[in-house]
């Protein structure tokens, strides 16, 4: 079972791949979220609600992912309930046509990200982090300074670096906005 269950509609899979792939690379293995959709996750021949369910029912965080059509749909919702009567701490994510000072209650009473923020994807990893309680990704290349030394110290910030930059050329490329970067 996975410590993040990531919430999403099917329609806006794609945005809730690109956190999955982002936390996960920041984060290591030990974060990878359980996404529904992914094959990898759910086996042709399981009981997918049976899954999700098992899922929620285990997970330390939720995370929502928000747009102005998801907040509306019922199995969103429907996590989330879960999710709030469970006490499992629930990361709303701002995305596509949602910004934070918009969440509709009772979302705009928990401590949001907003993914067209500058640095709202570093304050999710941070707070992943936090929540599992395993090393921040800053810590983490703090300690790889003292310990190993300036070179594996750039190469931990360049790949971090990197995680950050992916997150958001996938977000402007879902966006229909142009990438900088080649891919």
């Amino acid at each position: 079972m996975a410590a993040i269950f990531i919430s999403f509609i099917h329609e806006e899979g794609k945005y809730a791949e690109a956190v999955q792939a982002f936390i996960t690379q920041i984060l290591g293995t030990e974060a990878k979220p359980f996404l529904s959709s992914d094959q990898m996750q759910v086996y042709a021949g399981e009981k997918w609600l049976e899954r999700i369910m098992d899922e929620l029912k285990t997970a330390k965080i939720v995370i929502l992912m928000l747009s102005k059509k998801s907040v509306q749909r019922p199995w969103v919702n429907f996590e989330a309930g879960a999710a709030w009567t469970r006490d499992i701490v629930t990361i709303p994510i701002c995305f596509k046509d949602l910004r934070k000072g918009e969440l509709p209650k009772p979302y705009s009473s928990l401590q949001a990200v907003d993914l067209s923020s500058y640095g709202d994807d570093e304050y999710l990893a941070i707070s992943v982090a936090h929540h599992l309680g395993i090393e921040k990704p800053i810590t983490r290349m703090r300690a790889a300074v003292s310990a190993l030394g300036g070179e594996e110290y750039r190469r931990k910030c360049e790949i971090i670096a990197l995680a950050y930059d992916r997150l958001q050329d996938e977000l402007k490329k879902l966006n229909g906005e142009s990438v900088n970067s080649p891919d």
